[in-house]
């Protein structure tokens, strides 16, 4: 009750700003800046696009203590992340990835400088340090993003190096669980036409967790160090040529988790009794080159390639308890190499237009390997791959895809503007998994899938209109159409493979594993977007109606401890409105956002493997996971000039996300997850020599909550109250 009064009470302040700020001094009143987003590849005033979208700048990104992904669920609408550390579950509108396995298409794709990165699903929780802007867009993008955007994309672009000038900033950061960050950029002008852009952050801080029990390994404890080197080289005003290199090192320990009840007053007290692990490394290179004819037409190239790999252990049971003992190890590579081709129209002119061709390849592998790096999950209590009773897989997915797309947008009249956009995407999945059941590390059962595929190709797109009402209202209302594709699940039926009187041999012919058929959406917007009090207001709001067919969701097979994807038959329903507002009044600025979702299953009936007395149940208008019905977020600043050119800067930002379903079943307590109500606050003193320094708190009060249900039971704790001091150098 009393994080919802305080919410309520910033609300309530934060409406009545406006008029309170009128009677300041006209002489210190400052305006909103213009926010721009580049998703749609050219570069447009957010303002006068008929785009949902959040913006949030690298200023934006510090003020609100947002370090990856998770922290963007507290500051846009209608976005929800279960973070498991090793990878996160992230869903807008309610559609995404609903399930942490490999074969769970993602809805949500995220690029970073125009190449798509971790298509897969997995890596996704890689730091955000010397950022220029996120831009997370909101519904289908089947023009832009194609293929797994049903649910909508993430844009991430990194500082650029400057050929104007030394320039830099270093920062410092102390704070409880004995928390040390350093990060830092350089930029350097090698010549007239070359610079150089040094970035790096590293972090190591103590475990949030108290452990109980004979565990092994460092669970919970992160260590960090990550680094990247750009390079420009701009020879003429027409050609640009740009490098970026990223490496990233995350070691987690491992995420102690407990079986859930519905309570989550002990979520960091923590029994285990198994070796906990978690390790990410990862390297991306992407190269971008554009060239501006005489014509003011721009040709683009972005092209990437990417590896990563992760290694995680965790305890299956939960417990330090002998008789349930029970382990799960993965370990999996990811690379893909993808390239993208643009032509850009100018800017100026009754028709401007984008036409663009992609590819991408993207494999996945998941292997047995040797003892301590395989894939392996324990069935009898303390089983290793070489003792009692388990299970081992060796994966491998090879996804390729390939689009063309293309969009233009016609000035009808001075106000009114026609767009158009189409999109062909063509995909292909293979599959390999090999599956067997070890006793005493002698294979029983199997299953082994060599080279099954599935394949789907479809055109999506977009038909709107824009109306400019005025240089202060921006109306536009749009149909779009989204594709996710389909794909394999990784489990069939299990076969005797060892040959009665002979030798161990590998299972042949065995049943496959059923496919799953692909999703589609079509989406219906309108939208109106406001700039009011000369600059000093904007507002965006926007309502939806979305149908998907073939809705894909995970469901969970127990026995195995995996997840599997089927299709909900008929229409799935998803209805919503979101609104964002942000304010400027001279030394007070503030934002507001919020969003209402409602979504609702057609005919579907499925069976809990957790619960197989029950039999088939009626899911019939049931809401979808993860799909929270409320999101709310506020943030408000002041700023407060001491002698000279010195200020103080308190803020406070608080974010809602309302309860939600982690399955579609809708057991309590172990699938609800409650309302999530946090507070984040900072301090900041501003010196004129370009120091400052921060005092902050994230999760302020302290509320415990699971942001995450792994493996059908297992809470996953978010992060507790987090407070220090930050100091930062700029020059």
């Amino acid at each position: 009750m009393r994080t919802k009064s305080i919410a309520l009470s910033v609300i309530a302040a934060l409406t009545a700003a406006p008029v309170v700020a009128e009677s300041g001094d006209a002489e210190s009143v400052n305006t909103l800046e213009e926010v721009v987003v580049t998703a749609q590849r050219r570069t447009t005033d957010v303002q006068k696009t008929s785009v949902p979208v959040t913006v949030l700048t690298g200023d934006d990104l510090r003020k609100k203590g947002i370090d990856n992904v998770d922290g963007l669920q507290f500051s846009t609408p209608s976005l929800n992340v279960q973070d498991s550390g090793a990878g996160a579950l992230i869903n807008i509108r309610g559609v995404g990835k609903s399930d942490f396995g490999q074969q769970v298409p993602a809805g949500i794709l995220i690029y970073r400088d125009g190449a798509p990165v971790a298509p897969g699903g997995v890596l996704t929780d890689e730091p955000y340090y010397d950022i220029a802007s996120v831009e997370v867009l909101r519904g289908p993008q089947g023009t832009f993003a194609g293929e797994n955007s049903t649910g909508g994309a993430i844009f991430i672009k990194e500082v650029d190096p400057s050929l104007v000038g030394v320039s830099g900033w270093a920062e410092a950061q102390y704070g409880n669980y004995n928390d040390v960050r350093v990060r830092g950029a350089v930029n350097l002008p090698v010549t007239g036409t070359l610079a150089v852009r040094f970035a790096v952050n590293g972090e190591n801080r103590d475990s949030f967790w108290n452990l109980s029990g004979p565990y092994s390994g460092n669970p919970g404890k992160h260590h960090e160090a990550d680094g990247r080197l750009s390079v420009l080289w701009q020879p003429t005003e027409a050609f640009k040529a740009l490098l970026k290199t990223d490496y990233n090192y995350i070691d987690h320990g491992g995420i102690p988790a407990s079986p859930y009840t519905g309570s989550t007053a002990n979520l960091f007290d923590v029994e285990s009794d198994a070796y906990l692990r978690g390790l990410e490394n990862q390297t991306r290179t992407v190269l971008q080159l554009s060239y501006l004819f005489d014509d003011g037409i721009t040709l683009r190239s972005v092209g990437s390639y990417q590896v990563g790999s992760s290694r995680n252990a965790l305890d299956a049971d939960g417990t330090a308890t002998p008789l349930l003992a029970k382990i799960y190890r993965i370990s999996q590579t990811d690379r893909t190499i993808s390239e993208e081709l643009n032509l850009v129209s100018p800017d100026t002119g009754a028709l401007t237009w984008v036409l663009g061709g992609t590819y991408l390849r993207d494999i996945v592998s998941q292997p047995s390997g040797p003892i301590g790096s395989e894939t392996f999950l324990s069935v009898s209590p303390g089983a290793t791959p070489i003792r009692g009773q388990g299970l081992t897989g060796n994966y491998r997915a090879t996804k390729e895809n390939w689009g063309i797309f293309g969009q233009g947008t016609y000035e009808l009249t001075s106000a009114l503007k026609l767009q158009v956009g189409a999109r062909y995407s063509r995909t292909s999945f293979v599959m390999d998994n090999l599956i067997e059941v070890l006793l005493n590390g002698i294979p029983l059962l199997g299953q082994n899938i060599v080279g099954q595929e599935e394949r789907d190709s479809r055109v999506t797109g977009k038909v709107g209109l824009d109306w400019t009402l005025s240089s202060e209202n921006f109306l536009y209302a749009f149909v779009a159409t989204g594709h996710k594709g389909g794909g394999l699940n990784g489990v069939g039926k299990l076969a005797p493979i060892i040959p009665p009187g002979g030798p161990p041999a590998r299972t042949t012919g065995v049943a496959l594993p059923p496919a799953f058929s692909p999703e589609e959406v079509t989406d219906y917007e309108i939208g109106w977007k406001g700039t009011y009090f000369d600059s000093h207001l904007r507002t965006q709001l926007g309502a939806f109606r979305n149908a998907y067919r073939n809705f894909q969701v995970a469901l969970y097979e127990a026995n195995l401890q995996a997840g599997f994807v089927t299709n909900v038959p008929g229409t799935t329903r998803i209805d919503g409105v979101e609104a964002q507002l942000q304010g400027q009044y001279g030394d007070f600025s503030f934002d507001l956002g919020a969003s209402y979702l409602q979504s609702k299953f057609d005919t579907f009936n499925a069976i809990d493997s957790r619960n197989l007395a029950v039999g088939v149940q009626d899911l019939t208008g049931k809401e979808q996971p993860n799909a929270p019905r409320w999101t709310a977020q506020a943030g408000v600043q002041y700023l407060i000039h001491l002698h000279g050119s010195d200020s103080l800067a308190p803020r406070l930002d608080y974010g809602m996300v309302s309860s939600r379903w982690a399955t579609v079943f809708q057991v309590r307590p172990t699938d609800f997850l409650a309302r999530q109500n946090l507070f984040n606050a900072q301090l900041t003193y501003a010196r004129n020599d370009k120091w400052d320094i921060t005092a902050y708190a994230t999760n302020l009060f302290d509320e415990h909550y699971v942001t995450a249900i792994a493996l059908a039971n297992l809470a996953l704790a978010g992060p507790p109250r987090q407070f220090g001091i930050r100091v930062s150098k700029s020059f």
